[in-house]
């Protein structure tokens, strides 16, 4: 079985190794970092499922770390992070739940309750995991049923400056057995794009694609048939995801673009009219 590999960013030498020497010796994968500018640089290499946070240290503090997790690595989303710190008040416990810590820890620490907070929100993780694998296996299944009584395959395009972040969407699609073509969102902006014939239509949400959405808006360009989805940016605003309803979108999904949203649109299309 793998081991889970947790993330300890802690600027205390001494407590950052009593941390790694529990940690191990419980069976997992340790990484370590002496500040927040490390740990983020850990993460751009390594994907921990959990990462443990002292709050005040030198350079980068606990709460810029986790903000900057939220804000700049969406694939992280769903990594528990536990704030470690000596600030054991309610209002301090009550902010850091504000920030977005999924847990909290205080020093000096009590090895125990964090060995039991791990493991806690670890079972967590592997209960929605299981949760969402088991629902996408009941819309895979109505998917293939619903495609062997549909007269062709579905038609969809995925149009992205990033295949490696659609790569999932493309093969789950092909599995299913539909058509997809794989357009390079440098082409919209020769505007030369035809969407008309498809049926869903994956757009990576960037400026480009921004731009070549307004363009179908001002143009009339808009295809009459199949449905525009974005895949946006976590946390895109209310404002932002209204303005590019206007311009034709019909779905979003956000980041990280899970399967079963993906198959639900694809059982809406194949559903009969």
């Amino acid at each position: 079985m793998t081991k889970k590999k947790i993330l300890c960013i802690e600027d205390e030498t001494l407590l950052l190794e009593d941390l790694q020497e529990e940690l191990e010796e419980a069976g997992y994968e340790v990484l370590t970092a002496s500040n927040g500018k490390e740990g983020l640089e850990r993460l751009a290499t390594q994907t921990p499922d959990l990462i443990i946070c002292d709050v005040m240290m030198p350079n980068m503090g606990g709460p810029e770390v986790l903000e900057r997790i939220r804000k700049d690595l969406p694939q992280l989303t769903r990594v528990p992070f536990i704030f470690l710190t000596a600030l054991a008040t309610r209002e301090d416990i009550i902010q850091g739940k504000k920030l977005g810590a999924d847990d909290y820890l205080t020093k000096p620490l009590d090895f125990d309750m964090l060995l039991a907070t791990v493991e806690t929100r670890l079972k967590e993780v592997e209960r929605i995991s299981l949760a969402h694998r088991m629902q996408l296996k009941k819309i895979e299944k109505a998917v293939r049923q619903s495609r062997e009584v549909h007269k062709r395959p579905l038609r969809v395009s995925i149009v992205s400056g990033m295949p490696k972040v659609t790569e999932p969407i493309r093969a789950a699609l092909e599995e299913l057995g539909c058509e997809v073509i794989l357009v390079p969102e440098e082409k919209l902006k020769t505007k030369s794009l035809d969407i008309g014939s498809q049926d869903l239509v994956f757009l990576v949400y960037s400026k480009i694609v921004h731009f070549f959405l307004q363009y179908m808006t001002n143009s009339g360009v808009r295809p009459k048939q199949g449905k525009i989805v974005l895949l946006a940016p976590p946390h895109m605003t209310d404002g932002v995801r209204s303005g590019l309803a206007e311009t034709g979108v019909d779905e979003f999904i956000e980041y990280p673009y899970r399967p079963v949203d993906v198959f639900k649109l694809v059982m809406g299309c194949l559903q009969p009219a």
